[in-house]
């Protein structure tokens, strides 16, 4: 049993992740209850919110950081002061040598605050498994990030200008309407990099893999290609290997963080037949996602289901949830053009 709760984030064209869950493990009467990622201030309260009103709990098992960006982290403090919460999961910075990390302090102030609470706190590196081993982190390893955090020095310094959204690039709306055309199939595939790739702050996410009644749930955080690969060889050495029926779009399925090769090691090759969902989170003015990143993932198998300004929810033999009413916006195959970037 699970449910999974994808919480809309973000306003205008930021997004951002929040994702409650409650699964049942053999062996434990109560089911594990897992925070990943908390959004923004207000995605906390909401959390906050949600958890006893549709759990009924206030305890928190586990709380996954998966990496220190607004959109993510803001909201961790809500839930870790306000909920019963047993482990924190998250990266330090500052107890890697990068103290002057601008994710330090924001995690540092949630480790005090987690163990003054009396919960404890562990760094997700590969590895790092429990419940039953329903849990496992993939990714980083210690080394990989560390090496992220010896980039993003680097990178910071050298401070590229940011992308502009395909509406800022472009007079008028009618190429952001061109590259989100819904059609009736899916066009041909072609191959596709990752158009430039990612930065060292997202390859350093941790990503999560849960096995729950052996179906295979993966949350890649703002993952990129260099970081997926070096997580799922990990798994690989677990045998870890089942396609998963859920995944979360890495960074709101941008093409910066996936390319076609990384699409077909995670998601397997072409099929007419509906085997899992891909979620991503995005913001109602969003371009994201990626319609060549959406379309991969729907000739797989994946029904491609956004938030758009909308909590929904995902589940598999679990309770009903009298007075919900949350529908799930699914994507139809999109027109791919050269200007799909972002």
């Amino acid at each position: 049993m699970y449910e999974i709760d994808f919480f809309a984030v973000g306003d205008g064209e930021r997004s951002g992740d929040a994702i409650a869950l409650r699964y049942a493990i053999p062996g434990r009467t109560e089911p594990i209850v897992g925070v990943i990622d908390a959004g923004f201030l207000s995605n906390g309260e909401e959390l906050v919110e949600h958890i006893p009103k549709y759990y009924g709990t206030d305890s928190v098992d586990f709380v996954l950081s998966t990496h220190p960006d607004e959109d993510h982290i803001n909201g961790m403090g809500e839930v870790v002061r306000q909920l019963d919460v047993r482990c924190l999961l998250i990266h330090r910075p500052g107890q890697h040598g990068y103290s002057s990390n601008s994710g330090s302090k924001p995690a540092e102030e949630l480790v005090k605050l987690a163990k003054a609470k009396g919960a404890s706190v562990v760094e997700p590196f590969a590895g790092v498994s429990g419940y039953g081993d329903s849990f496992v982190i993939a990714g980083p390893t210690k080394d990989f990030y560390e090496a992220m955090l010896a980039e993003q020095t680097t990178t910071i310094k050298e401070a590229a200008a940011p992308r502009l959204s395909l509406a800022q690039r472009f007079v008028g709306t009618s190429v952001v309407k061109a590259v989100r055309r819904a059609l009736s199939s899916f066009p041909i595939e072609s191959d596709f990099d990752d158009a430039g790739g990612d930065n060292p702050r997202n390859n350093s996410s941790a990503i999560l893999s849960l096995m729950i009644d052996d179906r295979h749930l993966m949350f890649f955080g703002d993952a990129g290609v260099p970081a997926i690969n070096h997580a799922m060889d990990h798994l690989d050495t677990l045998s870890r290997t089942a396609f998963p029926r859920i995944l979360v779009l890495p960074h709101h399925g941008s093409r910066h963080n996936l390319d076609l090769a990384t699409i077909k090691r995670v998601l397997g090759g072409h099929s007419s037949d509906r085997y899992g969902t891909a979620v991503a989170s995005v913001s109602e003015e969003s371009d994201n996602p990626s319609p060549r990143v959406a379309n991969a993932a729907g000739r797989r198998g994946y029904e491609v289901a956004v938030t758009r300004g909308q909590t929904f929810r995902y589940a598999h033999n679990a309770p009903p949830r009298p007075g919900w009413n949350a529908p799930v916006t699914i994507l139809p195959p999109l027109a791919e053009t050269d200007l799909d970037e972002d």
